[in-house]
C-alpha cells in the first residue's frame, strides 16, 4: 500500500480529507498522521487513484469488492521480522492456503514460492496486493510458481474476497 507523505497539517477529525495541489486537484485522501514526540507536521494520504475504484465500487455497490487468491505467505524481509530465515532469493513463500480458495482451486500448495502474478515479478507483499487488486473479481491470471526445484505455472481465477 503505497501513500503520498505531506507535511499538511491533519488535525484531529481531518482524516478523511482531501489533500490537494496546488492547483486545487484532489490527489488523496488524508490518512495517517505521525504524533510521536520529536516529529511535527508529518502525515500520509490514500493517493486518489487508489480510492478512487474504492469509491466507485462503494457508490454503485454499496460495499467494496476485491479480488482475492487465498494464500498467506512471506517475503524474505516479512519473514525476517518474524524470526524466520527464508531460503528464497525472489518471490513469496507459501505459508498457508485458504481451503476452498482460487489458490486452493488452482492447485498451489504449502511451501510453493510464488514467482510472478499476471507477468509480474511478486518479491514483496505489497506487490503481490497490487497486482491482484489490479486484475479484478472474476480474473483469469497466470501464477508461476517454483515448487521443489521445478518452475511451472497455474492459471488461477481470482474471485471475492469472502465476508467472514
Amino acid at each position: 500500500f503505497r501513500l503520498i507523505q505531506t507535511d499538511a497539517a491533519i488535525n484531529p477529525g481531518n482524516s478523511g480529507g482531501a489533500l490537494a495541489n496546488a492547483d486545487g486537484e484532489v490527489v488523496g485522501i488524508n490518512s495517517i498522521k505521525i504524533a510521536v514526540g520529536g516529529v511535527e507536521g508529518i502525515g500520509f494520504a490514500i493517493p486518489f487513484n487508489t480510492a478512487k475504484p474504492i469509491i466507485q465500487s462503494l457508490i454503485e455497490k454499496g460495499r467494496v469488492i476485491r479480488p482475492y487468491l487465498g494464500v498467506v505467505a512471506f517475503d524474505k524481509n516479512t519473514a525476517q521480522r518474524y524470526g524466520y530465515q527464508l531460503n528464497i532469493e525472489k518471490g513469496l513463500f507459501v505459508f498457508r492456503i485458504v481451503p476452498g480458495s482460487p489458490a486452493d482451486r488452482a492447485g498451489l500448495r504449502v511451501g510453493d514460492v510464488i514467482l510472478k502474478l499476471a507477468g509480474k515479478d511478486t518479491d514483496s507483499l505489497v506487490e503481490l496486493r497490487s497486482v491482484i487488486e489490479a486484475q479484478g473479481v472474476g480474473a483469469n491470471i497466470p501464477v508461476l510458481i517454483a515448487r521443489v526445484g521445478e518452475q511451472f505455472t497455474v492459471q488461477v481465477q481470482l474471485s471475492e474476497i469472502p465476508n467472514e
